[in-house]
């Protein structure tokens, strides 16, 4: 078959300046357009007065969302809200992500990405001089952005999780990395007989209790902390580490899995949640969010080989691999 040069190169150009679409989706998410236009139509004028902003710039900034599906420009330089621009509202998944992704402190540490792969080492700790959890501890803002973005995720994989495995058989539960507890306390929602823990780091403690208390589940689930490189509670028949892994490299997770391991019975289970890369050419969601973790964390998306391998040096094995409805798996492991 002839290959078309001229398509080719069209395709590649498009590829080369998608940054020319991403960023002006992180301006209106910063700027608020889509909240502004929730109560109807307005001239370019309008926007920018209630955004603050230089009305020449903003409109050619809205004139190329508009003419991808981004808000529609129904009348000479007015604007109206579209479906996808919807999700651009305040606290909806797209402004969420894209504030995340595009944000200054994101692109600084992208900005080091050459320098990482000509060195090895993590582009975020080139940029910043320290690994991504210390800096967010004391960076309160984006910390809490990129747990927005986190929880937002984890509302689809939670839901898909449930859909595709039965948590009945299990009466003590600990989430080992468990964030604020949304998804242990969905599961202990959903099976009454059971009680958990969610183990987590000291500064995530007061955020966990206050969830553990709005939810009424004080009498069922408890906080305790856990640092998980240097011990996980024991007395559990099933732990889970829900998109934790995918946030180190090899030798840190072996850790982890190691005083899961040493936590662990012989009748315990471990319930690893991540997505699985496929194999070959074909295109995953997967293989792009491993970009993301190569840069800010160091971490790594993982092939079915590849966990195979990381379970096998842990001394554990896989007892079966669920696929759900989202683009995760739920991987079961039992000590070997």
């Amino acid at each position: 078959m002839e290959i078309n040069q001229s398509q080719l190169s069209s395709e590649l150009m498009r590829l080369i300046m998608e940054k020319w679409i991403s960023k002006p989706i992180y301006i209106v998410s910063r700027l608020c357009i889509a909240d502004i236009l929730s109560e109807g139509p307005k001239t370019i004028e309008e926007i920018a007065e209630a955004a603050n902003s230089n009305c020449n710039f903003l409109y050619r900034i809205m004139r190329i969302l508009a003419s991808i599906g981004i808000f529609s420009e129904i009348e000479y330089k007015k604007f109206c809200l579209t479906p996808m621009a919807e999700l651009l509202r305040k606290g909806k998944t797209g402004s969420i992500y894209s504030l995340t992704f595009h944000s200054d402190w994101n692109d600084k540490a992208w900005s080091y990405l050459f320098e990482s792969v000509k060195t090895g080492k993590t582009a975020f700790e080139l940029a910043y001089g320290t690994p991504l959890f210390n800096w967010l501890e004391k960076n309160k803002e984006a910390a809490k952005l990129l747990n927005e973005a986190n929880a937002i995720r984890a509302r689809g994989i939670h839901a898909a999780i449930f859909d595709t495995y039965d948590f009945s058989k299990f009466t003590e539960i600990i989430d080992v990395g468990g964030g604020k507890g949304s998804l242990l306390m969905e599961i202990l929602k959903q099976n009454l007989d059971a009680k958990g823990m969610i183990a987590e780091l000291s500064f995530i403690l007061p955020d966990v209790n206050a969830e553990i208390k709005d939810m009424g589940m004080q009498d069922r689930c408890r906080a305790m902390e856990c640092n998980f490189f240097k011990k996980v509670p024991s007395g559990a028949d099933l732990y889970i580490l829900s998109n934790i892994l995918h946030d180190w490299p090899e030798e840190q997770c072996k850790i982890i899995l190691k005083n899961c391991y040493n936590a662990m019975t012989l009748k315990s289970k471990l319930l690893v949640i991540e997505m699985i890369i496929p194999s070959g050419n074909k295109f995953s969601i997967s293989k792009l969010l491993d970009m993301e973790m190569l840069v800010i964390t160091g971490g790594a998306e993982r092939t079915e080989k590849e966990f195979v391998k990381l379970f096998n040096l842990s001394g554990f094995k896989i007892s079966q691999i669920i696929p759900t409805q989202e683009d995760i798996f739920i991987i079961e492991v039992i000590k070997a």
